[in-house]
């Protein structure tokens, strides 16, 4: 984020904001862990993660060096029985039995051909990859209510048409931009957002980071290091960063690497004279139990790097995952690589911004849009293509979304949001719909999911850790497997 994301903080009072009215035009009332390491111990986390200071940060196949090596799986896809199916539907939580011809629809809408549909593989392969969408992600511009006439009410200029839609059923769409992904089988999680509070970037992004509803919880554990220490197997890597350093893997005690170039990994290969100095002066620093850990895991990185530089395959800008996808499609060519190198990785960040969109919101997100289709769908792809499309779940986050009306040419920092999942997830729409026609007493959209629910949902459902250990408010997850 850049300094001037920052600069806007009294996100309550907006003077573009119209009242919030209701379908009669009646005014409409308003919206309603584990401990962390003290700071004297030094886990290989901090050590792995400090290595980008250094400027020596490197990852590689000790796990295969010591016949750790598990075989990648094949892809675990399963033919539905179309004669009869039943589905989460949004009436009053009532089960909905659709037909087969209703399916059929349904499972092709999403990608799904020939009612063939990808189911998780077992839970101990698993990889959960999080790409935060920072900046406050609209939800509404990109699941796309078009079958609203409020939603075109409040936004006169910056609305999508909706011919332009690529429906998902009669009332909702993905954003046009969307296209490649459209295709894949895809999940949108609406009405998820913040459960109280203010709509600040600094304090909502903590939040997200922490997995707190209240905030507050610098000092402590971030949410995904709560979730990898629960799933460390002592593998080389289990969380990994591709955007560089993020609180989220803070005071992990299993081993998480942040890169943000795979270039970096040549300062443990090069034999460049100065290189092979360098190597030797790190490994060789000893005088107590500190600089004696710190030599170890120099040389187990210094081993791993040197098995691995070799097997990595690098993307360049004529790569489809470059090419359509800018950054996020470089840092996801890094994380298709090293997860591809069967390191143990299990949970992966990717970071993607400019979603702050209080100007220009149209041409901007348009772009945005674009590059994450680009990147998303190239990096399913290549993971697809290594046979692990089964193992392999995205997930986007978003510190909030913006408000319902427009101001001017942009959108002011809203509530609720949609999130997007793709891979072996039920097809279609989950969560609880805010509508457009029903808002808080701001004009924002109300939130139906809180995020804690949501980060519950890829912490349990996906990756089997109990929500309960991992989030203090314990919040029940939703269901989103196939």
């Amino acid at each position: 984020m850049t300094g001037s994301d920052y600069q806007d903080f009294d996100y309550g009072e907006q003077p573009h904001q119209p009242p919030s009215v209701g379908p009669d035009g009646a005014p409409v009332d308003g919206a309603g862990d584990a401990p962390s390491t003290t700071d004297d111990v030094i886990t290989r986390r901090r050590l792995l993660q400090g290595m980008g200071a250094a400027g020596a940060v490197g990852a590689g196949a000790w796990w295969q060096l010591r016949g750790g090596n598990q075989p990648q799986s094949a892809v675990a896809s399963k033919r539905v029985d179309t004669s009869v199916l039943e589905v989460g539907a949004n009436n009053g939580g009532q089960t909905e039995t659709l037909a087969a011809g209703s399916v059929d629809d349904l499972l092709s809408q999403f990608g799904v051909a020939d009612n063939v549909l990808l189911t998780p593989a077992p839970v101990d392969q698993r990889v959960l990859v999080l790409i935060e969408l920072e900046g406050g992600n609209d939800g509404l511009s990109t699941v796309v209510p078009y079958s609203a006439g409020a939603y075109y009410d409040r936004r006169p200029n910056l609305s999508i048409a909706p011919e332009s839609v690529i429906p998902i059923d009669s009332e909702v769409g993905l954003n046009p931009q969307l296209a490649r992904l459209s295709q894949r089988q895809v999940a949108v999680v609406e009405g998820v957002g913040p459960v109280n509070g203010n709509l600040s970037h600094f304090e909502m992004v903590e939040r997200w980071d922490y997995g707190s509803t209240e905030g507050g919880n610098a000092s402590r554990a971030g949410f995904l290091a709560r979730v990898v220490d629960r799933i460390d197997s002592g593998s080389p890597v289990t969380g990994l960063s591709v955007a560089g350093h993020t609180p989220r893997f803070t005071n992990a005690s299993a081993s998480t690497l942040s890169i943000e170039n795979l270039n970096a990994l040549k300062v443990l290969t090069n034999n460049d004279w100065i290189y092979p100095i360098y190597r030797q002066s790190l490994t060789s620093v000893s005088g107590g139990p500190v600089a004696n850990t710190l030599a170890g895991t120099w040389n187990q990185l210094f081993s791993m790097g040197r098995s691995l530089a070799g097997d990595i395959e690098r993307y360049d800008g004529d790569s489809p995952i470059v090419k359509n996808g800018g950054g996020l499609g470089r840092q996801l060519a890094m994380a298709a690589a090293l997860i591809k190198a069967d390191l143990g990785i299990r949970v992966v960040h990717a970071r993607m911004g400019g979603f702050d969109t209080h100007d220009g919101h149209n041409g901007r997100h348009e772009r945005l849009m674009g590059q994450l289709d680009g990147a998303v769908d190239a990096f399913l792809q290549i993971i697809a293509d290594a046979g692990l499309a089964d193992r392999v779940l995205v997930a986007t986050t978003s510190e909030f979304g913006r408000r319902v009306s427009e101001n001017s040419s942009g959108l002011d920092h809203g509530a609720a949001s949609t999130m997007l999942l793709f891979g072996p997830v039920v097809p279609g729409r989950l969560g609880d719909p805010s509508p457009v026609s029903n808002l808080d007493n701001r004009g924002n959209l109300k939130t139906t999911i809180g995020f804690d629910r949501y980060l519950a949902s890829l912490a349990q459902e996906w990756l089997g850790v109990d929500a309960g250990a991992v989030l203090d408010s314990a919040p029940a997850p939703i269901s989103i497997l196939a």
